[in-house]
């Protein structure tokens, strides 16, 4: 068995070579740093601030373009309860629960009766899948990309999923060979004793969950293991290079780091003004009349240390009781007649509240980044037209892209992990539309419900229609081949599979014994009924009538 196992394995992964394959055999990749200590900030583009001591810091402008980078980061924007709360319902709107059974995710049949595959995989996976299947999608949704590491073996099946620290993509990489996956690499892989190297891992040792949408890179080009010259004239693409690959998806919060920034800075801005607004500072005025100098100076120390044991003295209450003390007092010399004799003058802050109305716009751009209602991040005041209560979720066409992808994430996740499965226990691999099973989610978006309904029944009308118009020209539709048409109506037209049509119309479609069409009575039609009959055309709006009713009757 362990013979057979490059060749068995390249038909489920075509990119990967084996290891005495093609033109890279033997492939092994440089060692990998620990990525916990990949981020320093000179790499943060930003600009310096500090003294010329050497302790410059970098103030954060633009999110880095390192992967890595983007991973620190996306953890602090998870840790603000706004941008939580977002990806949180993203989820929970993706991945509902059924209320009865508690099941996100079903395994079923594609046929009428379960497959013995179909049975071994729900036996399986059925309760490890969705008692994680959140987490991995969150963290999926949260990267742009959630790795797991899978171990199996032969005529057992996969027999653990790993998705823990270890698993995190800032230790991962991923490699391809002529775009398709040939294997990984990771931060926590022994390194060969004899050359200092780490083998690339084959690619059913990991599964990923990741955001379909990627930015592909065109800056620099990424650099080859072989270091050959890449030539896209030549056929043969086994011989290319094995590159790194650079879809590690998008988080969904990546675009929502500028708004994220500028409301933080909006926020802080207006609690120093409020800060500042509460804060009451005293011109204190000392008149030390004709005092001598050195007389004039012991008078104010001996008023100024009155003032501040005071004040040291509030302080330590107001910290004790919870609250900043914001009177400031500031003494000022009066030379002059009248000594003995204080002038106080007080200035209060005023508070900016032209300042809420930048922080209102931070919160809608941010909320537009994030594909979520600003009044469902706790900004109640913007709640409008009753989108509470889960409304927002189903009407939502934002929402329902978002909720897309990540089901996407996640079945593509899904489906790698039950191929390697069957692959291991069962020897097997399905081709894509030979699979006996599929993966059905409980949670359906009602927003894409919505729009396919009101196509369906556009084209439904748009059936009706021609079906009209060729029976005013050709009453028996003798000039007509049934089956053609019926094909075009329904596969064309109604978007029915082709294989669902022919088990509709398993034989071909003819007219009545005769050559004869009978009426919607039952009768057979006069010659002269060239037309379509006005009780077959009542008989078929009707039809249609109660057709859309019972559509609109579902919403």
């Amino acid at each position: 068995m362990e013979e057979k196992k490059p060749a068995f394995w390249q038909r489920l992964f075509p990119g990967f070579l084996g290891k005495n394959q093609g033109a890279n055999a033997n492939v092994s990749i440089p060692p990998v740093a620990n990525y916990e200590d990949f981020v320093a900030d000179a790499l943060l583009s930003g600009t310096p601030v500090g003294d010329a001591s050497g302790e410059d810091s970098y103030q954060l402008t633009d999110l880095p373009n390192n992967r890595l980078l983007k991973y620190k980061i996306f953890r602090v924007m998870a840790d603000d309860p706004t941008i939580d709360s977002a990806l949180k319902m993203h989820i929970s709107h993706a991945l509902s629960a059924k209320s009865d059974t508690g099941e996100i995710i079903s395994i079923e049949s594609t046929s009428d009766k379960d497959d013995p595959i179909t049975i071994d995989l729900r036996n399986t996976f059925k309760d490890m899948v969705n008692r994680n299947v959140q987490f991995w999608a969150y963290n999926a949704a949260l990267n742009g990309v959630w790795f797991a590491r899978v171990y199996g073996q032969s005529r057992k099946g996969v027999e653990l999923v790993r998705s823990d620290y270890y698993s995190h993509p800032q230790f991962i990489r991923s490699y391809e060979q002529a775009g398709q996956v040939a294997g990984y690499t990771a931060a926590h892989q022994n390194p060969m004793q004899n050359a200092g190297y780490i083998a690339l891992m084959e690619p059913w040792k990991f599964i990923a969950f990741r955001i379909p949408i990627w930015k592909a890179e065109g800056e620099f080009e990424p650099p080859r293991l072989d270091g050959s010259i890449f030539d896209i004239s030549n056929d043969d693409y086994r011989s290319e290079s094995i590159i790194e690959s650079q879809n590690y998806g998008t988080s969904l919060i990546e675009t929502a780091f500028a708004p994220w920034m500028d409301l933080q800075e909006a926020i802080l801005s207006l609690n120093m003004s409020r800060k500042n607004a509460a804060r009451l500072e005293r011109l204190i005025g000392v008149n030390t009349g004709k005092l001598s100098p050195q007389r004039a100076s012991q008078y104010l120390n001996t008023v100024s240390g009155q003032i501040l044991k005071v004040n040291q003295a509030n302080a330590k209450q107001s910290l004790r009781r919870g609250y900043v003390q914001t009177v400031i007092n500031h003494l000022i010399p009066i030379f002059g007649d009248g000594k003995g004799r204080l002038d106080i003058a007080t200035m209060e802050g005023n508070p900016n509240l032209d300042g809420l109305g930048d922080i209102d716009f931070h919160v809608k751009r941010l909320g537009s980044a994030l594909g979520v209602d600003p009044a469902l991040l706790g900004f109640g005041e913007m709640l409008s037209g009753g989108l509470g209560d889960g409304g927002f979720f189903r009407i939502s066409v934002l929402a329902a892209i978002k909720a897309n992808m990540l089901r996407r994430a996640v079945l593509s996740g899904l489906e790698g992990l039950f191929d390697i499965h069957i692959a291991y226990k069962f020897g097997k691999v399905f081709l894509p539309g030979e699979k006996p099973w599929r993966v059905v989610f409980n949670s359906v978006s009602s927003a894409l419900e919505r729009e396919e309904r009101e196509n369906l029944e556009g084209r439904v009308t748009f059936a009706t229609m021609m079906g009209q118009l060729i029976q005013i020209i050709d009453a028996e539709f003798s000039a007509v081949d049934r089956n053609a048409l019926a094909n075009y109506m329904f596969t064309d037209i109604m978007k029915i599979d082709e294989e669902k049509f022919r088990k509709m119309f398993p034989k071909k479609i003819t007219g009545p014994v005769g050559g004869q069409d009978l009426g919607p009575d039952g009768q057979p039609l006069a010659a002269e009924e060239g037309v379509l009959t006005e009780s077959a055309a009542r008989r078929m709006k009707s039809v249609v009538d109660r057709y859309l009713e019972g559509l609109y009757a579902e919403k």
